[in-house]
């Protein structure tokens, strides 16, 4: 009750300094997707907070292309991406139930719904190449589905020939992203601007990466890659986590490639203040305050093989949910920004002081159903059922 009294009450109108952000960079469009006006008076915004409902941001893989996305026989001993042959009506009537909990989720989708032509799977197998490069997958989808759903629980499905097709939490999982990924509609919010210049914040580069460097300082102070303004963020982190308990989606890498990751928690700090200039104060900004901010988000699982066995690694894609398991895994990352304040101490930009920063942020809202157009996925309906805490 306390933050729907300050979401409410505690308030200034926003259109005397809504342009002070720049175009692509208003925070407000998140109102839509919460119902609520926006808090932007800093000393009412929490400077920590969570998800209401741990499970949401769960842990998945983003379902790589270049293994066949959900087409991927992730706990078979012999996966054969895009090489596998399916099975006949007959043939699945004489498999035990391991031997069909090895099968992809696209194919036990198929398989429950009695489809016995693979559409989902064919269609999912034709997206992809074992060329694509190594970060590409659905991994909007899965950000959009843990960010909308509960983590899905494991379930058997008996399909209209009697065959019962038991579903993983990950098979699930999935297929959510998979619909979230192609099915997506409904009202949205993007805040931000897409970089598309290669390259990667020092040290923050994979040994799979063809260009671990930085791109040069013109480049990377572009329009579009100086991404979110920093103020914006701040308001979104605050309002969307911090007021209404709600994540949201961020790309963490802040150059050309996407990594698009559910966030689930937030703590910052005020780290004092900085001058203000003349101009600036003639730009309406009176104060300016250095921020510390750690945001947490749910972070992509590995496929289980026994070579990550054998390292004693427990965070892979698993047959089981991993809300309050170990097997749930977060990352974080550290950011510092500068906010800019008006007169009446409300927030009307930012920007950074880290090289390490989010590229944009964004959030569809759930959808009401599931939907099988473009990609056939309606019988989600009967599929998904969520983990009961």
């Amino acid at each position: 009750m306390k933050s729907f009294i300050l979401s409410c009450l505690l308030l200034i109108p926003l259109s005397s300094y809504a342009d002070k952000f720049e175009d692509g960079n208003l925070p407000f469009n998140f109102n839509q997707l919460t119902g609520t006006t926006m808090v932007v008076q800093f000393k009412f915004l929490p400077l920590s907070g969570k998800q209401m409902d741990d499970r949401y941001g769960w842990s998945e893989t983003y379902w790589p292309s270049q293994l066949g996305g959900i087409a991927y026989r992730w706990n078979h001993p012999n996966p054969e991406p895009f090489r596998y042959r399916f099975f006949t009506k007959s043939e699945l009537l004489k498999l035990t139930e391991t031997q069909l909990s090895q099968l992809s989720p696209a194919e036990l989708y198929d398989i429950a719904m009695g489809d016995y032509n693979y559409t989902l799977t064919r269609k999912a197998l034709s997206l992809y190449n074992s060329r694509d490069l190594w970060w590409e997958g659905i991994c909007h989808g899965w950000s959009l589905a843990a960010s909308n759903f509960p983590e899905p629980d494991k379930v058997n499905v008996m399909n209209p020939d009697g065959i019962k097709v038991p579903f993983g939490s990950s098979d699930v999982k999935g297929l959510l992203a998979m619909h979230e990924a192609y099915n997506y509609g409904g009202r949205f919010a993007f805040t931000g601007r897409r970089c598309k210049v290669p390259g990667k914040v020092a040290g923050e580069g994979n040994a799979r990466d063809t260009n671990t460097n930085p791109p040069s300082i013109d480049d990377a102070n572009l329009p579009e890659c100086k991404d979110i303004n920093a103020g914006a963020f701040h308001l979104i982190l605050a309002n969307m986590i911090g007021v209404n308990g709600r994540g949201f989606i961020a790309d963490v890498d802040r150059f050309n490639d996407v990594w698009n990751q559910p966030v689930t928690s937030f703590d910052s700090l005020v780290d004092g203040e900085e001058s203000v200039s003349s101009l600036e104060f003639q730009a309406g900004i009176a104060r300016k305050i250095r921020m510390k901010t750690k945001m947490t988000y749910g972070e992509e699982l590995k496929f289980y093989t026994p070579e990550i066995a054998a390292t004693g690694a427990i965070n892979f894609v698993s047959k089981e949910p991993v809300t309050g398991t170990p097997h749930q895994e977060f990352r974080s990352k550290n950011y510092e920004y500068l906010i800019e304040l008006n007169a009446d101490g409300a927030v009307i930009g930012g920007s950074w002081i880290s090289e390490t920063r989010p590229d944009f942020i964004w959030l569809y809202e759930r959808p009401k159903t599931f939907k099988n157009s473009p990609i056939t996925l309606g019988g989600l309906a009967k599929i998904y059922k969520p983990v009961q805490r």
